[in-house]
């Protein structure tokens, strides 16, 4: 169920007036998002998808909130299953209103709107409430005084940050970001030793496998990274440019769906994503494995990880001549192809 349909549900049954001037944080792109908001309604962005889709429809969109922006008469969070993320959005929402503002969230019954909703109202009062599309919807107004010190806290536990368990810096809402994933370990662990020429890391998340390849990697004459999410983009940067070097190494911010570089690359490293919201989504890596054929060298390596029941041999197949299973572990599958 949408989430950006609840979240607008007060405004469109009439128990909130429409604002004058809206701001929304981790928007994404949706049908219930109509041309009456496009003139007044700034969405914040860092996912590269709904960046460009909501470009593409007319609305104005930033990576992230100007600090000149506003002012804003409402600011509207759309929940995720992030807790941390969703509050530090919470947080910065607030920070960003005048007094008498509105702050609007709502987000599905399953990722744990609940219990964001108390937190809210522990942090800020009693709260308004509805209840609509399988989701909570609630809502208050910024009153006068210093930013609470539940709300510091949420924006300190939304940061990036260098996390212990890793060693490596990242922050919450980003894929695995207080753990190594499994997949991208096994990976990893069985780079070649002798892997050369210009690399692309395919959807890199906040560096790890870069930074496991420049670590590993003798004889590099490029990386580039690509990943769609702008705040992991920038943890890579902050992981990978100690490990720099005299290889040339380049960050971009892109949807590897949409298109890559024809043929400029003599490797791919990459464990793609498999999930559309809630849903697993194979053509997501479909679509990796397209673009990674598509951005090879004649003969290129492509080495890819992948959950073991996702079927990716087929699409592996029809655009490599060669492949092979290098490895299996941990219910993940690493396979090697050659454009």
């Amino acid at each position: 169920m949408s989430t950006i349909k609840a979240l607008l549900h007060p405004f469109t049954t009439g128990m909130l007036k429409p604002p004058a001037q809206a701001l929304m944080l981790r928007a994404h792109a949706d049908a219930a998002l109509d041309a009456d908001w496009r003139q007044n309604l700034l969405c914040i962005t860092g996912f590269k998808p709904d960046h460009d889709a909501l470009l593409a429809g007319g609305f104005k969109v930033e990576a992230a909130l100007p600090a000149e922006a506003g002012p804003f008469d409402a600011a509207l969070c759309p929940l995720t299953k992030h807790k941390a993320d969703s509050l530090a959005a919470i947080a910065q929402a607030w920070a960003a209103l005048p007094v008498g503002g509105l702050l609007l969230c709502a987000g599905d019954n399953d990722t744990g709107a609940a219990s964001l909703q108390k937190d809210v109202a522990k942090a800020l009062g009693p709260l308004e409430t509805a209840s609509k599309f399988h989701a909570r919807i609630f809502w208050t107004r910024k009153q006068e005084g210093e930013m609470p010190a539940l709300l510091k806290g949420w924006l300190a536990g939304g940061a990036t940050r260098l996390v212990p368990e890793t060693g490596f810096h990242a922050g919450p809402g980003m894929h695995g970001w207080n753990k190594i994933d499994r997949g991208s370990k096994l990976l990893a662990d069985h780079l070649p030793g002798d892997v050369r020429g210009r690399i692309a890391d395919l959807g890199a998340g906040w560096g790890y496998l870069s930074a496991m390849l420049l670590k590993t990697g003798r004889h590099l004459k490029g990386l580039d990274l690509f990943e769609a999410d702008a705040a992991a983009l920038e943890a890579a940067k902050l992981n990978i440019q100690p490990l720099s070097g005299e290889p040339p190494i380049r960050f971009h911010w892109a949807d590897v769906t949409k298109g890559l570089p024809r043929q400029r690359y003599h490797s791919v490293i990459m464990n793609p994503p498999f999930h559309s919201g809630k849903a697993t989504d194979i053509e997501l890596g479909t679509a990796f494995i397209q673009q990674a054929a598509h951005c090879l060298e004649k003969g290129g390596l492509m080495l890819m990880v992948a959950n073991r029941q996702l079927p990716y041999e087929a699409a592996i197949d029809a655009h490599f001549k060669e492949r092979r299973l290098v490895a299996e572990a941990d219910g993940f599958k690493l396979i090697e192809a050659r454009a």
